[in-house]
């Protein structure tokens, strides 16, 4: 089984773990598409490359399983 499933018409948030739900709440909640920075900060962690980066691959799981968009620019927000 996949931690993040690919998202199907009338799924919801509770398919996924408590740390993607938190992730797509962040981004639901934002104003505009965010980074990978402004969820890492959200999420409270540092602002350092290797704290940065792990959150760059969820939110781009995300993405690639349907449950994000992702603009030309990098940036991520809901479907």
């Amino acid at each position: 089984m996949r931690v993040v499933p690919d998202r199907v018409e009338g799924m919801g948030l509770q398919a996924l773990t408590s740390e993607y739900r938190r992730i797509m709440e962040i981004v639901a909640g934002a104003d505009g598409p965010v980074t990978a920075k402004d969820v890492a900060l959200a999420l409270g962690r540092e602002t350092t490359p290797a704290k940065i980066e792990p959150v760059r691959g969820r939110l781009r799981k995300l993405s690639d399983r349907g449950w994000l968009v992702r603009t030309v620019s990098g940036r991520y927000r809901p479907r």
